[in-house]
């Protein structure tokens, strides 16, 4: 039996998710470069996060002011932490969105509820769940493979 074109084109079609219009903003499937470029960007926040709570400082002294914490130094530091998680989190949100952050940021139709709503989408739109579920099981049998490959050099 023949395949036509048609038929093999309905079934991606199908396979893929819709983008969502979200308070104006389109939210679609991000290509795999983008959200690599954006993973890279969030392995790169700690370190931008510890350098905005401590600056100019370095680990001796980040370490040093860490053990003589008190409860004011705690104020502080959640004060700093304040400043650098949400522009760190929009930053990180425009990429993966490929909304400018600056209408992110001053979009009155947006708002809290808009970027939740937004963030769900994205995360729906792009199948995270499915991907998560896929690492899980990858994960696993690698640890298979690997107890089992230990097994036999013993």
């Amino acid at each position: 039996m023949k395949s036509t074109g048609k038929t093999t084109e309905s079934t991606i079609r199908l396979s893929l998710p819709v983008p969502r219009t979200v308070r104006g903003y389109e939210i679609r499937r991000m290509p795999l470069g983008v959200f690599l470029q954006a993973m890279t960007q969030l392995q790169d926040f700690p370190q931008k996060a510890i350098g905005a709570m401590f600056p100019n400082q370095g680990l001796d002294e980040i370490l040093l002011s860490l053990k003589n914490c008190d409860s004011a130094m705690i104020g502080q530091l959640l004060v700093r932490a304040l400043t650098v998680v949400p522009q760190e989190a929009m930053t990180l949100l425009a990429k993966l969105t490929l909304i400018p952050q600056q209408q992110l940021l001053d979009d009155e139709a947006i708002g809290l509820d808009g970027l939740a709503e937004i963030l769900d989408s994205w995360l729906e739109v792009n199948q995270i769940e499915n991907f998560i579920s896929a690492a899980r099981q990858l994960l696993a049998k690698a640890k298979v493979m690997a107890a089992a490959s230990n097994g036999s050099k013993a």
